[in-house]
């Protein structure tokens, strides 16, 4: 148990230091590039990020247990969304945060509602129709992502103007494509070895598995998106961020569709079972937590409470009580 605590608790560190890193050098490459902020945090960031999440949706589905393939997909996201009401109270009297991204974030947020949809729907609407041995919904959610990031990467050129695209990089670019490619290998091997460590400590601990699911797993799995906004916000990137965050979420849920691949038995939804409205749930937590962070970028409110923005607080207290909420329910995600 000890060798599990100190690879958990290395690798926990590796990452910290390691997306710290790979913020700085993501906004020079975005800047050597003319690539903005945002997609760079979309699509670069938020695939290297995802990979733990990846890794253990895809050993779910592939070792039989598609609630847990699903529901680690669905569970991410809350914990990914609640991570912009940290950057608030990292602020501190200085944001709201929410209200210091650009709009085009709402794009993104809403792809995330979107991808979420398409998955209540595999799950609810003839979940045992296949179409080559997958769901017509996994098909839909691949396609609806790669058409995301078509459409997000016109949005943000659209928006990013000539003056932030000429800003100096800092860094030359071999410098920060070597950095960019080692601080990802690092977040890719350590979180592997987060996952796997973490869900050995929690086979042995006493705690109950929903707890873990919900807690525990949740965190970990969403550490590296964590560092990473800890780093971009250091360097005021402050759409870097949101760009991995809401990435991250369009990601999570674009590995269900290569869970169904690596499930065996038809359709992952149709092997969801009993723990299928458990899911349900799941997910509706997830599209009402991205809604009220999609809302308060478009209403991008000043109102602060103690130092820290009404947006942020509403967040917060929305994971709360969906934590609670699944921890009372002993669902496992």
């Amino acid at each position: 148990m000890t060798v599990q605590w100190i690879t958990f608790l290395l690798a926990s560190l590796a990452i910290v230091l390691a997306g710290i890193k790979l913020a700085r050098y993501g906004d020079a490459l975005g800047k050597h590039t003319g690539i903005g902020q945002g997609w760079i945090g979309l699509l670069f960031l938020a695939t290297i990020t995802s990979i733990p999440e990846l890794v253990t949706t895809v050993t779910g589905a592939a070792i039989d247990v598609p609630t847990i393939a699903v529901g680690n997909a669905l569970g991410s996201n809350l914990f990914n969304v609640v991570i912009l009401a940290v950057m608030d109270l990292l602020l501190w009297g200085r944001g709201p945060f929410l209200r210091l991204v650009k709009p085009y974030h709402v794009a993104s947020g809403g792809l995330a509602v979107l991808l979420t949809v398409l998955v209540i729907l595999g799950i609810t609407m003839s979940p045992g129709t296949t179409l080559g041995g997958l769901s017509p919904f996994s098909f839909l959610i691949l396609l609806t992502y790669l058409f995301g990031l078509f459409l997000l990467f016109r949005v943000e050129k659209r928006e990013t103007t000539p003056e932030e695209d000429a800003q100096p990089a800092g860094l030359s670019l071999r410098h920060a494509l070597t950095g960019f490619l080692v601080a990802a290998g690092v977040i890719i091997a350590a979180g592997i070895f987060l996952v796997r460590a973490s869900k050995d400590i929690s086979a042995a601990t006493a705690l109950s598995g929903s707890f873990m699911g919900a807690i525990l797993v949740a965190v970990v799995t969403s550490l590296p998106e964590l560092a990473t906004s800890i780093g971009a916000l250091r360097i005021g990137a402050y759409d870097m961020i949101v760009g991995d965050l809401f990435g991250s979420n369009m990601f999570n849920i674009l590995t269900v569709f290569f869970a169904d691949l690596a499930f065996r038995h038809g359709s992952i939804f149709s092997g969801l079972g009993g723990g299928a409205s458990d899911l349900l749930l799941v997910a509706a937590l997830g599209i009402g937590l991205t809604t009220i962070a999609t809302v308060a970028i478009a209403y991008r409110s000043r109102r602060l409470v103690l130092g820290v923005g009404a947006d942020a607080l509403l967040i917060l207290l929305g994971y709360l009580a969906s934590a609670a909420l699944i921890i009372t329910r002993g669902i496992h995600v």
